[in-house]
């Protein structure tokens, strides 16, 4: 009797001071999260799923340090703190990738080579050039050539793959306009988007943008008919990639998230190669504004080969909670984040783009940074400390 009351109180006493390891492990806001109840947990930080163990009426917080977090009697308060990051790696965790805008092309093979030789020298490994935007290519694509238009510019993808395999930076072509003929106040503005009007690809016009139809077979073929191109003809090719301009903007319809399904599948029944996806973030953003529902794709896993969330953000405490959430929802084993370093408004620190490189790193990820020039131009003389 006295051993089983001994094995009843060691029972309690554990779940007393258990917290389940998807939160424990887990980290934003600048601290590690505690299983507690919803109306506890101050500001609301907290996500969903992580906590298992104990209900739905149980989140896991990430402000308890604030004090006030209260659990059930089978729970631990959350005033103790967790050290050490999740130990789950994902198969990418070595990426440190960024992206190479067509603005940023180079004229000459030369002039590419010695951009990738500072690349290579801040630790990247992997490049996402632009090979299709306005309707114009950076590469030989027999697809394009069959409209009958001009619209190849020069090859920029092939001085890339050969120069890149000099390197070990890991080429992939991204298709940055994806489903986009062209921009400004008409579909007839460029040789390309007059074209695919007069074939009836054009959907309509959403963000400035004339948007093709992902529900049109033929739109659908041309566009895979080019990323398979460019494995064709260009061997040592890492892979390809689409973003949101994949999708279908909510201005065109809010109805077309089944289409959008489709169209990704047909893109992926076509293409051999590796396909990766760089959708906006957090995922519901993407469903509600291009219909794209890939929090799906990915649990679903309908093939793509992996996904670099935008997760764009200004504040290192807040790309940590954004990035908790998105493990949440679609795992680790095909997320690469994507990392803010230039755009819209004031570029990031370096300490803080430091930090949320770090943060990737302590979660097993690898990562990608938006764009090349934050490594060649803005801060040409600092080095990662996760740099290899």
């Amino acid at each position: 009797m006295a051993l089983t009351s001994f094995v009843v109180a060691f029972v309690l006493l554990g779940l007393a001071s258990a917290n389940d390891r998807e939160c424990a492990t887990s980290f934003a806001h600048g601290q590690h999260g505690h299983c507690v109840t919803v109306e506890s947990c101050p500001y609301g930080y907290y996500v969903s799923g992580n906590c298992p163990s104990y209900g739905d009426e149980v989140k896991c917080c990430y402000s308890c340090h604030f004090g006030g977090c209260e659990t059930n009697s089978s729970i631990e308060t959350g005033a103790g703190t967790f050290s050490g990051a999740s130990n789950v790696t994902s198969p990418n965790a070595d990426v440190r990738a960024t992206w190479l805008s067509r603005y940023d092309h180079p004229n000459t093979q030369f002039e590419l080579a010695v951009t990738f030789a500072q690349l290579r020298a801040k630790g990247i490994n992997r490049v996402y050039l632009n090979v299709w935007a306005d309707g114009q290519i950076y590469f030989n694509s027999p697809t394009f050539e069959s409209l009958g238009i001009r619209g190849f510019v020069r090859d920029v993808l092939g001085w890339a793959v050969e120069e890149g395999l000099k390197r070990g930076i890991e080429i992939w072509a991204w298709f940055e306009y994806g489903l986009i003929a062209t921009w400004g106040s008409s579909p007839t503005l460029s040789v390309f988007s007059n074209t695919v009007y007069q074939r009836g690809w054009v959907k309509g016009e959403a963000k400035g943008y004339w948007w093709m139809d992902a529900d049109n077979t033929e739109v659908l073929d041309f566009v895979a008919g080019m990323m398979q191109d460019a494995f064709d003809n260009y061997p040592g090719l890492g892979g390809v990639q689409l973003d949101e301009h994949f999708g279908q903007p909510y201005q065109l319809g809010t109805d077309l998230v089944a289409t959008m399904n489709d169209a990704a599948s047909h893109i992926l029944e076509k293409v051999s190669g590796k396909v990766s996806l760089a959708p906006v973030s957090p995922p519901q953003a993407s469903l509600l504004n291009y219909n794209m529902d890939w929090a799906r794709w990915a649990t679903e896993d309908i093939g793509f080969h992996e996904y670099v969330p935008k997760i764009y953000r200004d504040l290192a405490s807040t790309f940590d909670y954004d990035l908790i959430q998105i493990i949440g929802q679609v795992g680790k084993d095909k997320l690469i984040p994507g990392i803010r370093c230039i755009g819209s408004g004031a570029n990031t620190p370096y300490d803080v783009l430091s930090d949320m490189m770090s943060r990737c790193e302590a979660e097993g990820l690898g990562h990608s940074v938006w764009y090349s020039k934050c490594f060649t131009l803005l801060y040409p003389d600092h080095v990662h400390g996760g740099a290899q």
